[in-house]
């Protein structure tokens, strides 16, 4: 869509011995532009390389593949030496396009695990999937095409290969995703298989929030996902978000507790409209707008507009960074821009299993356990349920003081901001929530000292408003928000990219239904 930027593409260094021990994730970007997964295949290079990458070894051939806990299946692009057809073919399809091709196997080396006759799909290259590159799903085996294409343990996914041939290995995996400041490059993360962080040990003593299993006849959509806590989002006002859940297929389930899916592969968390609006619309400046190169409507704010949230999720805070609430951008004549990366669902985000996409810019303020229990294939009965832990990353003090360094200049002017959140009502709940009535007595004695002057004040304010609306009446009409394609009225911005923190990636448009509609 854009000119070729000169990305610098990922690599992963391994480190230690241990068959468990943790691999570096890197992510580099170049100037910011958009990533998106494109409609032919994998992910469009021709902007920026997305995603957290790591190295392995496929037939002796090295790939740089993104980590996607988001879908379940191994794929690389270009031929790989001695790889051998079963004669079935796989099409992982997403929201919009498919990665499809033959499906193969070779040796993989995946961490220090070696696992040999591993399945995958050969996609074919193209200029925005390149020789070398790939993506490695980590989600449930339910999901995996190739699993489908083979029916059987030979097309099983690649964590349940290691975990079924390394029976002493726990059954879990955990991923830490930096975030650094607005103008670093480098964005590092680290990744176990069986063991965590020594940094963060304390994890396993964490509540283990049970993952909502879907019910078998539905199960090829099953997503590492959770509840949250019941109206379990915190707004910039400090009060929780009433939230309704529109998940109908999943498991029964609180009607104010959100199904959110935790998800490595997805930049913008997406998050229902009402609550985008709770969170955003408060802000000053804050505008709706058709952001092309973000796949639907964005909120558009200040750069200096600190916003605090918070997600609740097994009866534990988790608050996110100030940075990951208001990412930075660059508009098509190189204008600095910032815009909310908790965005309203778009379109390919729809899905009737979850109510929330919990991507990178939720990620980066957590260490992520996903403990896939009788997920693995060939599981028993007796083997426990899936679930996942956490542990906070972000202190709000510091995410503050770091805001303020980064955004501000380091004067802290956030205590004249009026960021709290907007109108607190969800797209199932006509009841307007604001307390009104707490100080009725107040209210009432202000009126009787007040009165006479009140009166006059309301009839010219009365006056005023007949005028102007009959002046609304009779000018053009214009759209609530503006597609940035249009030309630019004074004020508004027409962003030919935009991009987070100096940048992240933008969400897949595929992601809501990776492994095809009905599935």
């Amino acid at each position: 869509m854009h000119p070729a930027t000169s990305a610098v593409l990922l690599a992963a260094l391994l480190h230690g011995a241990l068959a468990a021990a943790p691999v570096d994730l890197f992510r580099r970007f170049t100037p910011p532009n958009l990533l998106t997964r494109d409609s032919s295949s994998g992910f469009d290079y021709n902007d920026v390389t997305p995603g957290y990458h790591i190295n392995i070894t496929l037939g002796g051939a090295q790939y740089s593949v993104v980590i996607d806990t988001g879908s379940s299946d191994l794929w690389v692009a270009g031929a790989v030496p001695g790889a051998k057809d079963t004669g079935a073919t796989a099409s992982v399809v997403y929201a919009v396009g498919a990665d499809s091709g033959p499906v193969q196997t070779a040796e993989l080396k995946f961490l220090d695990f070696t696992i040999p006759d591993q399945a995958f799909i050969a996609v074919p290259p193209a200029n925005d999937t390149p020789v070398g590159f790939g993506l490695v799903g980590l989600g449930p085996n339910a999901g995996s095409q190739v699993h489908d294409a083979l029916n059987g343990p030979a097309g099983d996914t690649v964590i349940d290969r290691i975990f079924r041939q390394n029976t002493s290995t726990p059954n879990f995996l955990t991923v830490l995703l930096s975030r650094p400041g607005d103008a670093a490059e480098t964005y590092k993360g680290e990744m176990t298989v069986g063991e965590v962080l020594p940094t963060f040990q304390n994890i396993t003593g964490q509540p283990k929030v049970p993952v909502t299993v879907l019910q078998s006849a539905i199960e090829a959509d099953q997503h590492f996902s959770v509840l949250l806590d019941p109206d379990g989002i915190i707004g910039p006002d400090g009060q929780a978000i009433k939230t309704t859940s529109n998940s109908s297929f999943a498991p029964s389930h609180n009607s104010s507790q959100l199904v959110a899916v935790f998800d490595t592969g997805f930049s913008l968390p997406q998050v229902p409209d009402y609550v985008a609006q709770a969170i955003y619309s408060g802000v000053k400046g804050a505008k709706l707008q058709n952001v092309v190169s973000l796949n639907g409507p964005t909120w558009v704010i200040p750069c200096d507009a600190e916003v605090n949230l918070t997600f609740k999720i097994g009866g534990q805070a988790y608050p996110v960074h100030p940075l990951d609430t208001n990412q930075q951008g660059v508009d098509d004549d190189g204008k600095d821009i910032c815009y909310g990366p908790y965005q309203p669902r778009i379109s390919g985000a729809q899905d009737p299993t979850y109510d929330v996409i919990l991507g990178m810019a939720f990620l980066t303020n957590v260490y992520l356990l996903l403990d896939y229990g009788d997920f693995i294939d060939g599981s028993t009965s007796a083997t426990a349920a899936p679930y996942v832990q956490l542990v906070s990353t972000t202190d709000p003090a510091a995410a503050h003081a770091d805001f303020v360094a980064t955004r501000l200049q380091g004067k802290d002017t956030t205590g004249s901001q009026h960021n709290g959140s907007g109108n607190n009502t969800n797209n199932n709940d006509n009841t307007n929530d604001n307390n009104n009535d707490n100080n009725d007595s107040g209210a009432k004695g202000f009126f009787e000292k007040h009165k006479i002057p009140l009166i006059i004040g309301a009839a010219v304010a009365g006056a005023l408003l007949l005028l102007s609306a009959a002046w609304l009446a009779c000018r053009p009409r214009r759209p609530a928000y503006r597609a940035l394609a249009d030309p630019a009225p004074g004020g508004d911005m027409q962003m030919q990219y935009v991009a987070g923190y100096h940048a992240p990636p933008a969400p897949d448009p595929r992601y809501a239904d990776p492994w095809g509609p009905g599935r």
